[in-house]
């Protein structure tokens, strides 16, 4: 089996291209195991688009052979075309599995697998992992692969629990807040009626004041006087000051004593 490189913190993936052996295969053209190494050399040089055409090439010669496929996976994955990747590693496992090749069919579901893993989809993932312990139980890949996706997918749960809990914390703050919003608002209207309710009392005793008999002011119903008016009152002033002072005098002459007579 081939050897298989590790990404830190990442899934384990076969990113080795297959090498052609022609060994029990009478139908290989040598054409095939040329542009085969062609493209595993430019693989290796990461000219990734090289290598992918070398191995279609290939296949124009050999198209049922599921290395070729495989490693046209390979290619298509290292250009970030994951969806092409997929169908050709699909065809390498079904091709693989029609043939009996055990060593490419565990390439092509591993491969498969850490695809799936990088996509989020876990139980699809873990699905092919299985099938490739069936043919390797004993793969120290395959199980650090399943250890590492059983473990983000509890951690995935855990955190849509966390998220979960935070949402009905929130809720439950946004809640409290309306709660609060609301009493003040009714304190601000209960004090809005009360001060609207002094003032029309004030209003109120002010209007039966003001109709109140014994605190309504007196008209007063005086006229302009005239010239002659003004004078008539002065000559009864001066009048009366007369009578008056001849009064005073008279009393004083009375009240004086009278000299002896002798």
């Amino acid at each position: 089996m081939p050897k298989l490189s590790s990404k830190a913190g990442a899934l384990l993936c076969g990113v080795v291209a297959m090498v052609l052996s022609g060994c029990g295969n009478n139908d290989l053209h040598l054409k095939t195991l040329q542009l085969n190494r062609e493209g595993n050399k430019a693989l290796k040089a990461n000219t990734f688009q090289i290598a992918g055409d070398k191995y279609i090439s290939a296949l124009g010669y050999n198209p049922f052979l599921p290395e070729l496929h495989l490693n046209l996976g390979l290619s298509f994955e290292m250009l970030n075309q994951a969806e092409k990747a997929e169908q050709s590693y699909k065809e390498a496992e079904r091709l693989a599995e029609k043939s009996g090749d055990l060593r490419t069919l565990f390439m092509a579901r591993f491969n498969q697998a850490q695809l799936l893993g990088k996509a989020k989809k876990i139980d699809e993932a873990l699905e092919l992992y299985q099938k490739c312990l069936d043919i390797v139980p004993t793969s120290k890949e395959v199980k650090i692969n399943i250890e590492l996706l059983t473990q983000s997918q509890q951690g995935k749960g855990g955190s849509d629990q966390q998220q979960n809990k935070d949402q009905n914390q929130k809720g439950n703050q946004n809640q409290q807040q309306q709660n609060k919003d609301g009493k003040d608002q009714k304190d601000q209207k209960d004090q809005n009626k009360d001060g609207d309710d002094k003032d029309k009392k004030d209003e109120q005793q002010k209007k039966e004041y003001q109709n109140s008999a014994k605190y309504k002011p007196r008209q007063f119903n005086g006229k302009e006087l005239s010239e002659g008016d003004v004078k008539k009152i002065l000559g009864e002033i001066k009048q009366q000051e007369s009578k008056i002072r001849a009064e005073f005098n008279r009393k004083e002459v009375k009240e004086q004593p009278r000299d002896k007579d002798w």
